[in-house]
């Protein structure tokens, strides 16, 4: 009976599966009360280990609020128009997704206001190696409290053996 759990044990695989979220810097206050506040960050992912990345934005949701988060590829340290491939979010009453390659913009009306959330996956067949940038933005009247994160997935398969 020993001997057959030490076998079981010695070529059992052990899948590990683990997400590393990451809340996105805060943004920073608008210098006007309608103004619009930008926020690059760098996105560095290991896509030999990559499963998904998923986006999570909360806000409180207004006629005129808005927060999106755009991803591309930049070759300076921000994100310009030219450079993003697909840009997500809430704006003014209704959720979007758009892809800028091929012009697509799919919208989610959003029922009433207050505070709403969402979440966006982005499975590996989806992610493109070569993006490298967040472009997260904000606009909207007064305080427009928010929360932006993401998470990478990775999996590791490995076997022990005793």
């Amino acid at each position: 009976m020993i001997g057959k759990l030490v076998l079981f044990v010695m070529f059992m695989p052990i899948a590990l599966f683990g997400a590393q979220v990451m809340p996105l810097p805060t943004l920073p206050s608008g210098a006007l009360p309608n103004s619009e506040v930008v926020t690059n960050i760098t996105l560095n992912v290991d896509y030999a280990r990559f499963e998904s990345l998923t986006f999570s934005l909360e806000l409180n949701a207004s006629a005129s609020n808005s927060l999106s988060i755009a991803v591309g590829t930049a070759d300076g340290d921000s994100l310009s128009f030219e450079d993003i491939d697909f840009e997500w979010g809430y704006d003014c009453g209704k959720w979007f997704r758009a892809d800028t390659e091929t012009g697509n913009v799919d919208e989610w009306p959003e029922p009433g206001t207050g505070r709403v959330s969402r979440m966006l996956t982005i499975e590996r067949s989806e992610f493109n190696p070569q993006w490298n940038r967040l472009r997260v933005v904000k606009r909207g009247i007064g305080d427009i409290e928010v929360n932006a994160s993401y998470s990478r997935e990775y999996t590791k398969f490995f076997i022990r053996l005793r």
